[in-house]
């Protein structure tokens, strides 16, 4: 009798192995389904819209800045449900994630040096991103209305005329192009930098959307793009290069379809060009809840060389949303930053290139001649 069982807890133990095994390697599948929402955009009701002019739609506001510079900061996929294809902006586990993983390590290099003014959203929620329905186009359109409406709140009435920075991650990325492509021509001026990312940015859609913001090809230069989008040695780059949607110039979406990506090598800050070694990491940092600050730097943490328009690193920092295959991890934020260190020594660079500038004088107009002595 003994036996039996034996066998038979035996037989069961294989068998749960196996069924372990192939949810496993089927993860990207089982989580596309358990996050699809099941209905259409119109038959699940929107989340109620934000007002900015109040304080309690913003996660970060400063009563008081301080600082020379802001931020404007998007942040990328923290709404990790299929009950709505967007995600109110009182939801608990998205506060909980900005507070305790955006702020100290995606946040931080930037407001280190800027006044950060952090925006909830109803952003889309993460079965938009994988798929090309036309619901989830629909999600990223309202939340990108979103965004729009906290960054022209955030000009009209809280920034006081302070040259700025946008920053972006994931679709926080996404949204950030196309604020630049609306943003009112004389606000162009104040535009420190925008950082936008690990979205797939194609180097046409830049190019038309912003024709008079190119991207960065230096470490100092200002009024430009920062872009890449991250993919580590031997994963998957298709969902980037070939199947991501992004906007197209005049309205609505096309696909990636294997189009050069943005790519801005962190370590050397040009664009493409030479890979940078670890040497160069002035240091990356991972979440670390024992630690006062929230996290824990990693000095020398990745090389980096940009290649086919994917920024390529040595490391697989884990995604924040663990359940997800190697196709959907590059949708959710990690609980590694990998230039951490650089991006924030990039941001004050770029600040201090940019007061320097603006404290030059004016060139002479067109015309005016110099003062000389003739006689």
């Amino acid at each position: 009798m003994w036996r039996l069982f034996a066998w038979s807890v035996g037989v069961g133990a294989v068998l749960a192995l196996l069924a372990l095994a192939g949810a496993y390697f089927a993860r990207d599948n089982l989580i596309r389904y358990t996050l699809n929402p099941g209905q259409s955009f119109e038959l699940l009701p929107a989340p109620f819209a934000p007002e900015y002019s109040r304080s309690d739609t913003w996660a970060v506001l400063p009563t008081d800045p301080m600082k020379k510079v802001d931020v404007f900061f998007i942040t990328p996929t923290l709404y990790f449900s299929s009950a709505h294809w967007n995600a109110p902006i009182d939801n608990s586990a998205v506060e909980q994630r900005i507070q305790s993983v955006i702020l100290p390590i995606y946040a931080a290099p930037f407001s280190s040096s800027a006044n950060l003014f952090l925006p909830r959203y109803r952003q889309a929620a993460p079965y938009s991103f994988m798929s090309s329905s036309e619901d989830g186009r629909k999600a990223r359109e309202l939340a990108y209305h979103d965004v729009k409406a906290a960054f022209d709140n955030f000009l009209a009435d809280r920034n006081e005329g302070r040259p700025f920075i946008v920053a972006g991650y994931g679709q926080g990325a996404l949204y950030g192009l196309r604020l630049l492509s609306e943003m009112p021509k004389n606000k162009h001026s104040q535009l420190i930098a925008a950082y936008l990312i690990d979205a797939p940015l194609p180097v046409d859609t830049i190019k038309a959307l912003t024709p008079d913001i190119p991207l960065c090809a230096a470490s100092d230069l200002t009024g430009c793009i920062i872009a890449w989008h991250v993919s580590r040695q031997g994963g998957r780059g298709d969902m980037a290069t070939q199947n991501a949607l992004v906007w197209r110039p005049g309205g609505g979406f096309e696909v990636t379809r294997s189009r050069p990506l943005a790519c801005v090598n962190p370590l050397t800050w040009t664009i493409s060009g030479r890979a940078g070694g670890k040497d160069m990491n002035l240091g990356g940092a991972e979440l670390d809840p024992n630690s006062p600050s929230g996290i824990n730097i990693i000095h020398n943490a990745t090389g980096a060389d940009c290649w086919n328009g994917l920024l390529f690193i040595d490391i697989d920092p884990d995604p924040l949303f663990f359940w997800t295959g190697p196709r959907y991890e590059a949708l959710f934020p990690s609980r590694v930053n990998p230039f951490y260190s650089d991006i924030r020594a990039n941001v004050q660079s770029r600040i201090e290139s940019y007061l320097a500038q603006a404290s030059l004088p004016a060139p002479p107009k067109s015309g005016d001649a110099p003062d000389r002595d003739d006689r």
